[in-house]
């Protein structure tokens, strides 16, 4: 199994973050990061649509939705229906 190690590389030379693994020598792969502080520019935040703004609350990471903001409200609507009891609203 494969492990990888955190590290910083300053003018050729490695600098560990961690524990360096306990080898003599070996073959490396090295992915270069961007610096930690131009990485909030690669992933924008996602966010709940406006009509839901105060009406839900977000756990974990969500995804963008196929639905528009009209069609949110309206099923948000249907189900407050079904919930109060609306036997109409399950057609």
């Amino acid at each position: 199994m494969l492990k990888s190690y955190e590290a910083i590389y300053e003018h050729g030379q490695i600098r560990w973050l961690d524990t360096p693994p306990e080898v003599d020598t070996a073959r490396i792969i090295v992915t270069v990061l961007p610096p930690a502080n131009d990485r909030s520019k690669d992933v924008p935040k996602r966010r709940p649509p406006e009509k839901l703004k105060g009406r839900v609350r977000v756990v974990g990471d969500i995804v963008s939705s196929p639905y528009s903001d009209g069609t949110w409200e309206s099923m948000i609507e249907r189900t407050a229906r079904q919930l109060s009891g609306d036997s109409e609203a399950f057609k």
